[in-house]
């Protein structure tokens, strides 16, 4: 058990020695922990503020012992979710370190900064306001809509058949993946819902049961092509689902079938790649957005500093040496739809 625990860690937590285990041996019973909790009231605080407490170490200490010890032991006025406390409800997500984790899951710290997640309004402390999650989820319609009618009981499908479909059912709904989402920053620069969303309309959208052309769905109401395949949602999934890989792709790929002219930005990308072999961000922004991408002169500089794009190399660069090849595979996909 404790070895099938170790190796369902997240992406990179290995190498960085990151680990459950790492994190339960840097402590021992007696020793402190050292909390500071994001604490915000929006009904009378102007302001948030962060307040400390020295918490004892107990055996096999989670987060959220933690905060049931601020909250009981220390008679401490703390609003937190948590329902099932043995990850299944999903409700507990916060951030620890800058990292969105399970609070009943996740191995308490010498020291903690708690905070609440990201990309959703702050109801009180580490709570958050759910409505915008939901509202999306609602207008994904997460309902399955049958070209045929129902079979009747017991409806026989195949494991193979519901493959794609069961992975995104794992899902518990925490919102970890939606509040690490680095495109969710830009706010309503795109109309990206988010990974969370996507994942909700995957469990329909890949049963093959399902009737309706969720592809459209996925490009109009969730805006799919502005999801960068960063896997930072892979990465804290507390689930370990492949979302980018299992999910958003396959959605992708419905919603290239199911609008080839209808989407802008997955038109302009692909075009990018038959002109110079690879993808190019500067292009690809400066196509899809025209002249609304001067009022983010500035964000666009820093990117350039960090390395994150490249004007140079987009006037200037070179096709990729293969590109005769790459342009042949493109000649031939369209000759065959």
């Amino acid at each position: 058990m404790e070895f099938a625990q170790e190796h369902a860690s997240r992406l990179g937590q290995s190498q960085t020695g990151d680990s459950q285990r790492a994190r339960r041996e840097s402590l021992r019973e007696g020793d402190v922990v050292r909390v500071r909790i994001f604490r915000f009231d929006p009904t009378h605080d102007k302001q948030p503020r962060y307040d400390t407490f020295t918490v004892p170490y107990t055996r096999l200490m989670r987060v959220l012992d933690v905060l049931n010890y601020i909250s009981e032991d220390l008679e401490e006025d703390l609003a937190y979710r948590w329902f099932c406390g043995v990850k299944k409800c999903g409700t507990c997500a916060v951030r620890v370190n800058g990292r969105e984790v399970l609070a009943c899951w996740e191995a308490a710290e010498p020291e903690m900064t708690i905070e609440p997640l990201r990309h959703a309004a702050v109801v009180r402390d580490l709570v958050i306001d759910r409505t915008a999650y939901e509202q999306l989820v609602v207008a994904m319609m997460p309902w399955l809509e049958r070209a045929e009618p129902y079979a009747g009981f017991p409806e026989r499908i195949s494991h193979r058949e519901m493959e794609q479909a069961a992975t995104a059912l794992d899902c518990l709904s925490c919102l970890a993946c939606f509040s690490a989402c680095p495109v969710l920053d830009l706010g309503n620069e795109t109309n990206f819902a988010g990974p969370a969303p996507l994942v909700q309309l995957a469990q329909v959208a890949l049963d093959p049961r399902d009737g309706m052309d969720r592809g459209q769905l996925a490009m109009d109401v969730a805006g799919i092509f502005n999801c960068v395949s960063c896997y930072k949602c892979e990465e804290v999934c507390p689930a370990s689902i492949p979302v980018v890989s299992r999910v958003i792709e396959p959605l992708k790929a419905r919603a290239y079938q199911s609008g080839k002219s209808g989407s802008h930005h997955a038109s302009v990308f692909t075009r990018i790649i038959e002109k110079r072999g690879y993808t190019d961000p500067t292009e690809l922004v400066m196509r899809t957005q025209g002249p609304r991408v001067l009022r983010g002169v500035r964000r666009a500089l820093r990117l350039w500093v960090r390395g994150k794009i490249n004007p140079l190399r987009t006037f200037f660069g070179r096709p990729n040496p293969a590109i005769a090849a790459i342009r042949c595979v493109f000649n031939q996909t369209e000759r065959a739809s």
